[in-house]
This record gives structure tokens, C-alpha cells and sequence, in this order.
């Protein structure tokens, strides 16, 4: 309980006192990074470990080597609710590293591609709409090219979950379409067909329940 409060605090150090969690990158991420394998304090050490990556912009590339087999290892082994913190947690790692996340992108893209597929409700479709967003900042790290062979795909399951009865997926799907037509830009004009009138459609729905809509 001790180790669970403590993760959960340093998630909100990192949130509040940004500078100062990076500041300390050599003690709390390999904290961080042994956490995550504790079964009893999994889901809590894979949120700090979300918030840690989120402040550490370049530096983050020196940890690499030790960061990303751990979370390709979870992705595969942790379950459904930790599945989807591990996610966010690769998201935030190519959010801070740019770039430098390239030669990461592909091995990871296929581990997250068939949590796209998953089509259940509660922890499936959260993990479903978490790895729609990782895809996009993934797109957002490593720039159009490398990503534009994933493009088209990417905007068929975003329009497939537009069509669900989830609110979070079609969220999730129109933030998807806001970084892939600034990534893509003009490229991205085929598809305004589509998306306006989906967009437009959503504004027009009744606001029945605000807690369904939070």
C-alpha cells in the first residue's frame, strides 16, 4: 500500500513540479522502471512512469536501451488496464523524443496494431481509443514520411470507430484527424468528405447525459 501511495505521488509531482522530476531523471526512472514489474503496484508505477517520461524531453534518449524493451515486454505480458497506462506511456515517449523515437517506431506500431482490433467494451475499448492516440503522436514524433505508409490504414480504423456506440472512440478518432491533417496537410484533404460531415454530425447530437459525455 505504502509502494502504491508513493508511485501515485510521484505521478503528481511530476504533473506539478515538472522541472524538478526531471531534474532527478537518474534515480526515478530506473526506480521507475523496476516498479513496473511489481504485479501489486503495476497499474500505479505505469501512470508515474506515463507522467515521469512526459517531463523529460531530450533526455529521455540516453534511456532507451533500458525503457523500451520494458514496456515492449509489458505490452505483451501486463494486463488489459495496465496494457492501456503502458500505451500512454509509449506515447509519451515518443512525445519527448521526437525524432529519436524512429528507430523504435515500427517494432512498436505492430505490438500496439492489434489492440485497434479489439471491439469489447470498458478496458477493451479504453485500451482501443489509448493506442489510437499513441498512434497519432507517433505520427506527430516521427513525421509524415516515415508515417504515411501506416496513413491510410490508420484513417479506415479511425473512421470504423467513429461508427461505435462509444463517445471515447469517436473522441478519440477526431483528435486523431486533428494531428493527421497537420501532419499531412494537404494530403490530408481526400478525407475532409468524410470527417466534416461526421464532425458536424456529432455537434448536433442531444447532450442527454453530461457523465456519459465526461
Amino acid at each position: 500500500s505504502v509502494r502504491r501511495a508513493a508511485l501515485t505521488t510521484v505521478g503528481c509531482i511530476c504533473e506539478w513540479l515538472e522541472e524538478g522530476a526531471a531534474a532527478r531523471h537518474s534515480t526515478l526512472l530506473p526506480a521507475l522502471l523496476t516498479a513496473v514489474a511489481d504485479p501489486t503496484a503495476q497499474n500505479q508505477a505505469c501512470t508515474a512512469l506515463d507522467a515521469f517520461l512526459e517531463t523529460l524531453g531530450d533526455t529521455i534518449r540516453e534511456y532507451f536501451p533500458l525503457l523500451m524493451p520494458r514496456l515492449s515486454s509489458l505490452l505483451d505480458s501486463a494486463p488489459l488496464k495496465v496494457k492501456a497506462v503502458v500505451v500512454g506511456a509509449v506515447g509519451s515517449t515518443a512525445h519527448a523524443s521526437g525524432e529519436a523515437f524512429l528507430p523504435y517506431f515500427t517494432n512498436v506500431f505492430q505490438s500496439l496494431a492489434p489492440f485497434l482490433q479489439l471491439t469489447g467494451e470498458g478496458e477493451e475499448s479504453e485500451l482501443r481509443g489509448t493506442t489510437m492516440d499513441a498512434i497519432g503522436t507517433f505520427a506527430d514524433a516521427v513525421g509524415s514520411d516515415s508515417f504515411r505508409p501506416y496513413f491510410q490504414d490508420m484513417m479506415t480504423q479511425a473512421f470504423t470507430a467513429i461508427d461505435t456506440p462509444s463517445s471515447s472512440l469517436r473522441e478519440c478518432s477526431f483528435l486523431f484527424f486533428g494531428v493527421m491533417s497537420r501532419v499531412f496537410g494537404d494530403e490530408f484533404a481526400p478525407y475532409l468528405g468524410r470527417v466534416v460531415p461526421s464532425l458536424i454530425a456529432s455537434l448536433k447530437q442531444e447532450e442527454n447525459d453530461e457523465a456519459e459525455l465526461g
